[in-house]
C-alpha cells in the first residue's frame, strides 16, 4: 500500500511539473530563509561558549554612584579587584584574570630595517589567562605563560606576519619583538604562540603581553606599580573571575560590597560610592550595556526580531503550500470520487495525501539545503559576519532540518488532505462540486495573514531607512566633511623633543595650500573620550558630576566649526591670568600651558548649574584637582552617534599633547587625485619627525557613520527577508487567484457570452483580493505603528512618524499584490468562453 501511495505521489509530482516547481520553490526558499536566520542566531547566542568553564566565568564590572544616584555603568574596574575577591572569600572564588588594553607599535629585532606595524589588539594580562579562557596554545607550556616581565604571547596569524608562512619551522619561540606603547619600549620575549581567537568571542586579540611589563619599564617608580597593582581609584583593568561549582555570583556580590566602602573611604567622603556587580560571560555580547567595551557588542532584541522574522516566512511559506494544494483539489476532485466509490477509506487518502506533502516537503528540504550552503558566503558578507559553519553539522542542525519537515508535512498537508478526502463522491462525479464556506474563510484569513505580515515588514523597513537618511543627514553641529585624521604615535620618550616635533610637523602640514586648518586633540568626533573627571563649580563640592573632559589646541573650534554661543575661543594672546587661580593650581596637574582657562559646551552649563551660558563665563569651576576659570561656551554638538544625548564637555588646553591631528582639506575640483596628494604629503612629513611609527590615518566622515553599521547592517536584513516575505505571499496570492479563476471558469464564459468586457471580468477576480489585501493592510496598522516606536526608542535623536510613512509601503504592497493578481485574472478574462461551455 506504501508503494502504491508513493508511486501516486511521484505520478502527480511529474504530471503537474510546473506547478511542483512553484509549490517546491516556495517551501525551499521559505526553509532556506529560516536556516539562514538560524544560522545567524545560533552563531550569536554561541558567543564564548566555547570556553570550557564559561558558564562559571563571570566579568567583575564597576557600578559608580554619586550622593547614591548610579552614575557609571563601565566594564572597567580597579586592577584590585579580582586579587580581593579571591583573597576574602576562597571558597567562591576559583581564579581570576586582570587584562588591560593597549595599542603599541611593534616590529622584529633581528632585523636591519626592521618593519613597523601599528597593532591595536594588544592586551596585558595576567599569568591566569589560559587558567580562566580557552584559547588553545599552539606552542609553548601553558603553566609557564605570561608569569615574567617583558614576555608575550601571539596568535599564529601574528607568527605568520611576523615570521612567514613556514613560522613552525622558523621557531618563533625565544625570538624577540620590539614594543613600543605608552608604557614605554621594551623588547618581548616570545613565550607562546596561541590559536586566532574564533569569531564567536566579545573580545579578540594578536598579543598578550605580561601584566608585569606594565610597571616593570619603570622601575623604581613605585607610585606606578602602586597604580597598577594596588589602586582603587585608577580603573581601566577588565577582570573576569572563574567561581566555584554551584556558587551564586549574587551572594558574591552582597559579601563584597562592604569590603569595598572599606577601601575607598576617602571617595565615599567625596559622595561617591562603588559596587562590583557579576556580569555572566555568555551574555555580554548580548546583553551588555556598558560604558568601555572591549568591542562592540551585538543586540538581543535583534536576535528576538531576526527569529520572528523567520518564523513569519516559514509560516507564510507553509500557508502557500496550503493555498495551493487546495488549488489542485479541484482537479483531483474526479480522482477523489472514483477513489471513494471504489472503496477507498478517508483514513487512506489522508495517508495518501500527507504522503505526497511529506514527498514536497523532503524536496523542498533539499533544495533549501542547497540553496542555504549557496548562499550563506553571500549571506555573511551581506551581514557584515563571519559565521561558524558547523551548526548542520552538529546535532541542532539535524533538528532544525528534521523539525521544518516534519512540522511543514503536518502542518502543510493535512488541511489540504482533509478538505480532499471530504468531498462527496455523488456530487464530484456529476460535476457539481462547490466550495465549502469554512475552507474558503480560512484560505482568505491565511492570506490576510501574509499580507498583513508582509505590510508590517515594509513598513519597518521604509521607516528604518527613513531614520537611516535622517541620521546621514542631520546637521550634526560640527562639520566632519573634508576632514583627514592622522592617529599620533604611540609613545613618548622625551616630552620636550615630542612637544618640539610636534609644533613642527602641524608647522608642515599648514604649509600645505589645501589645508585650510590643522589641529591637535586627545580625541576627535566618533571617538570616545577618554578622558573623564568629576566637576563641579568652585565651592560647591556636593555637587560634583561626571563630565567629559577633553584635551584640545587654539584651532580645534576653527578646524570643526564650533559654534560659539558666548565668550571668546581659546586665544594665546588672551590667557587667565588671574592670580588666584594660578595660586590654586599650584599643586595641581596643569594643562600643559600655563592658560588657565577652559570652554564648555551648553549641555555642561546645564549640569553646573548656571542660570545661562552668559552667566558661566569667568566662572570658576574645580577640575582635575584644580581651579579653572570659564572663557567661552560652544553650542552643544554631536561627538558620537544619534543614539546618545548632548553629553557634558569640558576642553582644556593640551597644545602639544595629542592623539590626533586633523586636517580640515579645502575641496578642489579633482578632489580625489589632490586628496591623494595631501594623504602623500602628510605621510612624507611624518616620516620626517617620527620615522619609527607606522603612519595612520582615517576620513573622519567615514569613521562618524561606521557607529550606524549595526543599524545598516540590520536594514539590509530586514530589506532582504522583507522582500523574500513579499515574494513567497505574492506565490501564495497567485495560488488563490489561480484557485478562483479555475471555479469561475464556467461564469467568466457566461459573462463573456452576454457581451462582458475584458476589464470588467477582470475586475470581478481581482476585487476580492484587493479587498484581502486592504484589510491585512488595516490591521498591520497598529502592529507596525508599534513595532516602529519600539525601534525609534533607541535614538535619542529620531525622525518623526507621519501618516505618509505607512500609507506609501502599504500602496507598494497594494500594487504587487494587483500585478500578482492580474497574471492570472487577465489570462482568465482573454480564454475562450467555448472551452468552457463546451460541455453545458
Amino acid at each position: 500500500m506504501f508503494k502504491s501511495y508513493l508511486k501516486i505521489a511521484y505520478r502527480n509530482l511529474l504530471k503537474n511539473k510546473i506547478f511542483s516547481l512553484i509549490n517546491i520553490l516556495g517551501l525551499a526558499i521559505g526553509m532556506a530563509a529560516c536556516l539562514l536566520i538560524l544560522q545567524y542566531v545560533s552563531f550569536e547566542l554561541s558567543y564564548d561558549k566555547f570556553h570550557a568553564k564559561s558558564d562559571r566565568i563571570y566579568r567583575a564590572v564597576r557600578y559608580q554612584y554619586k550622593e547614591g544616584t548610579l552614575d557609571v555603568k563601565s566594564a572597567r574596574t580597579f586592577p584590585t579587584i579580582g586579587r580581593e575577591l579571591r583573597e576574602n572569600f576562597p571558597e567562591m572564588v576559583e581564579s581570576f584574570v586582570r587584562i588591560h588594553h593597549q595599542p603599541g607599535v611593534f616590529a622584529k629585532v633581528d632585523t636591519e630595517q626592521p618593519e613597523y606595524f601599528d597593532e591595536e589588539r594588544v592586551y596585558y594580562a595576567d599569568a591566569s589567562f589560559f587558567d580562566v579562557f580557552s584559547f588553545p596554545l599552539l606552542v609553548g607550556n601553558v603553566t609557564q605563560t605570561l608569569a615574567n616581565p617583558n614576555t608575550v604571547v601571539i596568535t599564529r596569524s601574528v607568527a605568520k606576519k611576523y615570521f612567514g608562512e613556514d613560522w613552525q619551522e622558523v621557531n618563533p619561540i625565544g625570538k624577540t619583538l620590539q614594543s613600543r606603547t605608552y608604557f614605554g619600549e621594551a623588547e618581548l620575549l616570545i613565550i607562546g604562540v596561541v590559536a586566532d581567537p574564533p569569531s564567536n568571542a566579545h573580545f579578540t586579540f594578536d598579543f598578550l603581553v605580561s601584566y608585569p611589563t606594565m610597571h616593570s619599564w619603570r622601575d623604581g617608580d613605585a607610585d606606578y606599580y602602586y597604580e597598577a597593582e594596588e589602586s582603587w581609584y585608577w580603573s581601566e583593568v577588565y577582570t573576569y573571575l572563574v567561581l566555584n561549582p554551584g556558587k551564586d555570583p549574587q551572594q558574591l556580590e552582597e559579601a563584597f560590597a562592604p569590603i569595598v566602602s572599606q577601601r575607598t573611604p576617602s571617595r565615599s567622603e567625596q559622595g561617591f560610592t562603588f559596587r562590583t556587580a557579576l556580569q555572566p560571560l555568555e551574555e555580554i555580547h548580548l546583553r551588555s550595556a556598558l560604558m568601555n567595551e572591549l568591542e562592540a557588542g551585538g543586540n538581543i532584541r535583534t536576535v528576538y526580531v531576526l527569529l520572528i522574522v523567520a518564523l513569519c516566512i516559514l509560516i507564510i511559506a507553509w500557508v502557500n503550500f496550503v493555498n495551493l494544494s487546495v488549488v489542485k483539489a479541484i482537479e483531483r476532485s474526479k480522482e477523489v470520487g472514483l477513489r471513494k466509490v471504489l472503496g477507498a477509506k478517508r483514513k487512506q487518502l489522508i495517508k495518501q495525501y500527507l504522503l505526497e506533502s511529506a514527498l514536497l516537503n523532503g524536496v523542498g528540504i533539499l533544495v533549501a539545503f542547497t540553496l542555504f550552503q549557496l548562499s550563506l558566503p553571500y549571506f555573511e558578507q551581506f551581514a557584515g559576519v563571519t559565521i561558524d559553519r558547523t551548526l548542520l553539522t552538529q546535532g541542532i542542525g539535524i533538528v532544525a532540518m528534521g523539525g521544518l519537515f516534519i512540522v511543514g508535512t503536518v502542518l502543510s498537508g493535512l488541511y489540504p488532505a482533509a478538505v480532499l478526502s471530504a468531498y462527496h463522491p455523488a456530487k464530484v462525479l456529476r460535476g457539481k462540486l462547490t466550495q465549502n464556506r469554512k475552507s474558503g474563510r480560512l484560505r482568505k484569513g491565511l492570506v490576510v495573514f501574509q499580507f498583513a505580515t508582509a505590510s508590517v515588514f515594509i513598513i519597518i523597513v521604509f521607516v528604518v531607512s527613513q531614520q537611516l537618511s535622517f541620521m546621514r543627514d542631520y546637521e550634526l553641529g560640527v562639520n566632519i566633511k573634508q576632514k583627514l585624521v592622522i592617529e599620533g604615535p604611540h609613545s613618548v620618550d622625551n616630552v620636550e623633543e615630542f612637544r618640539a616635533n610636534s609644533i613642527a610637523y602641524k608647522t608642515a602640514l599648514k604649509r600645505h595650500s589645501l589645508v585650510k586648518h590643522a589641529t591637535f586633540s586627545r580625541n576627535v568626533p566618533a571617538t570616545e573620550i577618554r578622558g573623564n573627571n568629576y566637576v563641579r563649580q568652585r565651592g560647591k563640592p556636593e555637587e560634583a558630576k561626571f563630565y567629559h573632559v577633553m584635551g584640545v589646541d587654539y584651532d580645534y573650534m576653527a578646524t570643526f566649526d564650533l559654534q560659539l554661543v558666548t565668550g571668546r575661543y581659546f586665544d594665546e594672546d588672551q590667557p587667565v591670568s588671574n592670580a588666584e587661580i594660578i595660586q590654586n593650581n599650584e599643586n595641581a596637574p596643569d594643562f600643559g600651558t600655563n592658560d588657565h582657562s577652559v570652554m564648555v559646551n551648553e549641555t555642561a552649563v546645564k549640569k553646573l548649574g548656571f542660570p545661562s551660558a552668559e552667566e558661566a563665563i569667568d566662572q570658576q569651576i574645580f577640575v582635575f584637582g584644580g581651579v579653572k576659570q570659564i572663557v567661552g561656551v560652544v553650542k552643544d554638538y554631536h561627538h558620537k552617534s544619534l543614539k546618545s544625548s548632548f553629553e557634558p564637555i569640558i576642553f582644556y588646553l593640551q597644545p602639544t599633547g595629542w592623539e590626533y591631528v586633523t586636517l580640515d582639506i579645502q575641496a578642489s575640483d579633482n578632489s580625489v587625485v589632490r586628496i591623494d596628494e595631501i594623504i602623500a604629503y602628510a605621510e612624507q612629513q611624518w616620516k620626517v619627525f617620527y620615522p619609527d611609527e607606522p603612519f595612520q590615518y582615517f576620513f573622519l566622515d567615514d569613521r562618524f557613520n561606521q557607529q550606524y553599521q549595526a543599524d545598516q547592517q540590520f536594514h539590509l536584513l530586514f530589506n532582504l527577508f522583507s522582500g523574500l516575505v513579499i515574494f513567497i505571499a505574492c506565490m501564495g496570492l497567485f495560488g488563490l487567484s489561480s484557485y478562483a479563476a479555475v471555479q469561475k471558469t464556467k461564469e467568466i464564459g457566461v459573462r463573456k457570452v452576454l457581451g462582458a468586457s475584458v476589464q470588467s471580468v477582470v475586475a470581478l477576480l481581482s476585487r476580492d483580493f484587493i479587498r484581502l489585501v486592504l484589510i491585512s493592510s488595516v490591521l498591520a496598522l497598529p502592529l507596525a505603528y508599534w513595532a516602529t516606536r519600539q525601534w525609534l526608542e533607541n535614538y535619542a535623536f529620531r525622525v518623526d512618524i507621519h501618516w505618509w510613512m505607512f500609507l506609501l509601503p502599504l500602496l507598494a504592497v497594494l500594487v504587487i499584490a494587483l500585478l500578482t493578481v492580474s497574471v492570472q485574472t487577465i489570462r482568465a478574462a482573454l480564454a475562450n468562453p467555448a472551452d468552457s461551455l463546451r460541455n453545458e
